[in-house]
C-alpha cells in the first residue's frame, strides 16, 4: 500500500512498484453492462467464449491503482490521460487477470503532482495490454 499524507510524498514513491495479490476477472454481467453503456456490438465480445474489449481493460486500470493507494483524506486525484497503450494478447471471461504497476514519473508543479505508472495486465503469464496511465494530485481545500 502506497501511503500518501501530502502532495510531496508522491517524490519518494518514485519507482514504487505493486501489483494484485490476487487475480481479479471480468464477469459476464460486468462484459454485458460494458458492452451496453458503450455499444460494442461486435460479435467477439459475445458469448461464453468472448474477448474482452481492450478498452475495458484499460479501464480496469484506474481500479486497479487507486486500490493501492492510500490517500489522506485532504488529497483528491483523477485519471487525466492514457498513452502508449498496448494490446498484446486477448483476454476471456472469468479468466484470472493480474495487474501490476510502477510509479515512473513525478512531477509536482505548485501544490500538485502528476504521476505517471507504467500499468501492465497479465494471464497465465502472458502481457494482455500495457499502458501509461497519468494521474493528478491536489489538495482538496473542501476536506476542512
Amino acid at each position: 500500500m502506497i501511503e500518501i499524507k501530502q502532495i510531496t510524498d508522491w517524490l519518494e514513491c518514485m519507482g514504487a512498484t505493486f501489483e494484485d495479490a490476487s487475480p481479479r476477472a471480468v464477469t459476464p454481467a460486468q462484459l454485458e453492462a460494458f458492452l451496453q453503456v458503450s455499444g460494442d456490438e461486435n460479435v467477439i465480445h459475445q458469448g461464453d467464449e468472448a474477448i474482452i474489449p481492450g478498452y475495458m481493460l484499460v479501464s480496469l486500470g484506474p481500479h486497479f491503482v487507486q486500490q493501492h493507494l492510500n490517500l489522506d483524506n485532504t488529497i483528491i486525484g483523477m485519471s487525466v490521460g492514457y498513452d502508449k497503450v498496448r494490446f498484446k494478447a486477448p483476454a476471456k471471461l472469468d479468466e484470472p487477470l493480474f495487474f501490476k504497476a510502477e510509479i515512473a514519473q513525478v512531477r509536482m508543479h505548485k501544490d500538485a503532482a502528476y504521476v505517471t505508472y507504467q500499468v501492465r495486465c497479465e494471464r497465465a503469464g502472458q502481457v494482455v495490454v500495457t499502458l501509461e496511465m497519468n494521474d493528478h494530485y491536489t489538495t482538496n481545500n473542501l476536506a476542512d
